[in-house]
């Protein structure tokens, strides 16, 4: 992970005082200013294993819902003009709900080991596309 991405992982920890669902979304809306979607996917999924190593939980990495998350934020990222993430969230207040993958992904596929370990298509629902 580059330093520069570093720092923005750390920022964001130490604004929002932790890592959950909110600032897991700053990130990709960070990471998607800065690169494509394919090198801000490989860049977040790089800061969330090295937050969960820090956390002594590798295993919780999910690379499905990471990848999933990142695609969502593009999709609304190109129909933004916001100049901040609190703005981008206040004009996408439905990417708050942490159950929105459930309209794409049923548990079981979602709980796999298969979906935990690499990106695994939706089904239930594609995504919509996000360029």
């Amino acid at each position: 992970m580059r330093d520069r991405d570093l720092r923005a992982l750390t920022r964001i920890i130490e604004t929002r005082g932790g890592f959950g669902h909110w600032e897991h979304l700053e990130l990709a809306w960070t990471y998607l200013g800065r690169y494509d979607i394919e090198t801000a996917r490989r860049v977040m999924a790089s800061a969330i294993r090295h937050v969960a190593e820090l956390h002594g939980a590798p295993n919780r990495y999910h690379d499905t819902i990471t990848i999933s998350w990142v695609h969502l934020v593009a999709v609304h990222r190109r129909g933004t003009e916001a100049s901040s993430f609190d703005e981008f969230i206040a004009e996408n207040p439905d990417l708050l709900d942490r159950h929105l993958l459930e309209r794409h992904y049923s548990p079981e596929l979602l709980a796999s080991e298969d979906a935990r370990s690499r990106w695994t298509e939706p089904n239930l629902r594609a995504f919509p596309a996000h360029a």
